[in-house]
Formats: C-alpha cells, structure tokens, sequence
C-alpha cells in the first residue's frame, strides 16, 4: 500500500536591500570624487551626482568611460561630461574586464 506524502508549504517572503553603492572615478589610479549611498542608483542620482561632483574634477579633453548601466545613458549625463571639454565612451555590454574602475573596486574592502 502507497503511502500519501505530506508536503509542507511554506511561504517565505523575499526581498533584497542593496545598500552602500559606490560611484567613482578612477584618474591615474587614484579615487576621485566618490559617493556612497543607500539604495539602488537611477537616473536623477547619477545626473546630480555628474553635476555636483563629477564635472568639477573632470579636466577638458579627458574620456569619461561608462559600462551599459541605463542610468549613465541619459542625454543630460553626456552634455554635462561634454560641457567640461570630455567624452564619454561607452563599454560593450557584459565587459567589465574592459572597465578601468573594476580593477580599482576589486582591490577595495569596505
């Protein structure tokens, strides 16, 4: 005789905080103008932080290289890069190996 097999349901809720984001600029291997901050980056962050932080430590004639993130795409990041004198080149999606700031949050403990 078979033996009916009790499952037991259980439901769990999921969720997922990302906190202490990182954005950066790396110069001669050296950090320039970092921001810390609690959540998950988007497009009005990113902008504010090019606009307040960025573009005063950014020299003319400089490359401001950016992977495929969908916030460092917006027209308003690349006229303020652009408005200092720089250009902005943007990675092939999925080469972070290509990135220059990988190496430097490799090589950073928080």
């Amino acid at each position: 005789m078979e033996q009916k097999r009790n499952s037991c349901k259980q439901q769990k809720e999921w969720y997922y905080e990302r906190t202490n984001i990182i954005a950066g600029y790396v110069n001669n291997n050296k950090s320039i103008a970092p921001m810390i901050f609690n959540g998950a980056c988007n497009t009005r962050l990113f902008e504010a932080w090019v606009q307040q932080v960025l573009i005063n430590e950014l020299k003319p004639a400089q490359f401001v290289v950016m992977d495929n993130a969908a916030f460092h795409k917006s027209k308003k990041t690349k006229e303020l890069i652009e408005s200092v004198g720089c250009k902005v080149i943007f990675l092939p999606p999925y080469s972070p190996d290509l990135n220059p700031i990988e190496k430097f949050w490799a090589n950073m403990k928080l």
